[in-house]
């Protein structure tokens, strides 16, 4: 079980590894189904005669799943509202049956005693199986100050 952390003991530069994910065939289609319904998301056939040439996932079908799987348990109690994610960059395609991993890095803290919170610059880092990255993006987040 993933215990919560208090911001408090954040730091700069600090790298939270949140491993690893293989998306087979059903997730990459389920997903899409609710979320990104593209041909070569819900089709194996169609997505192998794509210029993908094999089925892939959905662009936010990574974030998604280790937001829910690994931040929300870690930070949610902390949460005051969010700002907004930025500067999403969809690097390569996630192919079913492949490893991703994330780090999601600490990049920026910015505390707002006089209001309360303390704006946090989350980067999530998404790379594959031979380190390459398939995806990145920032995540700001105002979170409680705690007593």
């Amino acid at each position: 079980m993933i215990q919560p952390v208090n911001i408090s003991s954040l730091t700069e530069n600090q790298v939270l590894d949140f491993g690893s994910v293989v998306l087979n065939d059903d997730e990459i289609i389920q997903f899409a189904t609710h979320y990104d319904p593209m041909p070569f998301h819900l089709s194996k056939e169609v997505a192998e005669k794509s210029h993908f040439k094999g089925l892939i996932a959905s662009g936010p079908h990574l974030f998604h799943l280790f937001y829910n799987r690994e931040w929300v348990p870690r930070f949610k109690h902390t949460v005051f509202a969010g700002k907004g994610i930025t500067n999403w960059m969809l690097e390569r395609p996630v192919y079913t049956n492949t490893t991703s991993y994330c780090k999601c890095h600490v990049k920026k803290i910015d505390p707002k005693p006089e209001r309360g919170f303390t704006v946090v610059h989350w980067f999530f880092e998404f790379t594959g199986e031979k380190s390459e990255l398939l995806q990145s993006l920032d995540l700001i987040v105002m979170h409680y100050i705690e007593p």
